[in-house]
């Protein structure tokens, strides 16, 4: 992690400056894996304490951490772990909605299939009378099956968006829908 200090006129010693590097290192880790982060630390005195400033940029965010302590070593080890629990809350924060999100369109396409089951059963009319249009917008096969349940249209064809190409859901006599891939 590249570090850039202000203030603070040296009164780190070289052992306290390589055991805040470890620390920092470690934190680098955890934002991008890489450790290619930069890192702003500003020493500032406070009156009779010593303040501690650092900033990082992480997943668009400023994050900023603010610790005081009698020294610039205590105030600094604060200042960083209350850093790292800005990132690990943004990275669950980022990790949990993704999950939220692929796991609701998955059971709402679910239920709403075991609903349309339980209403009538599907006709399965043939391609003649249903014009056959792909849509241009690349989509995944639950956005499909939603659409197919959305517009109560026996079969949706559609630019598959990990493929790049036409793909087929149909609706079965029994509410389930059949995948097929050109």
């Amino acid at each position: 992690m590249n570090l850039h200090y202000t203030g603070g006129n040296g009164e780190l010693t070289a052992a306290q400056l390589a055991k805040l590097e470890k620390r920092f290192v470690k934190l680098g880790k955890m934002i991008d894996g890489k450790g290619e982060k930069e890192a702003h630390v500003i020493l500032n005195p406070d009156k009779r304490q010593k303040k501690a400033e650092i900033t990082v940029n992480f997943q668009h965010h400023s994050l900023v951490s603010v610790a005081k302590g009698p020294a610039y070593l205590p105030a600094l080890t604060e200042a960083l772990d209350k850093l790292e629990k800005q990132v690990i809350k943004l990275r669950e924060k980022k990790r949990d909605t993704v999950r939220v999100g692929v796991k609701l369109v998955e059971t709402v396409a679910k239920e709403a299939a075991k609903e349309a089951a339980k209403k009538a059963p599907a006709k399965v009319a043939s391609p003649k009378v249903h014009a056959a249009k792909v849509s241009k917008k690349p989509m995944s096969v639950d956005e499909a099956v939603l659409v197919a349940i959305r517009k109560s249209v026996p079969y949706v064809a559609f630019r598959d968006a990990e493929t790049e190409g036409i793909s087929v859901v149909i609706r079965r006599a029994d509410g389930d829908f059949d995948f097929f891939q050109a």
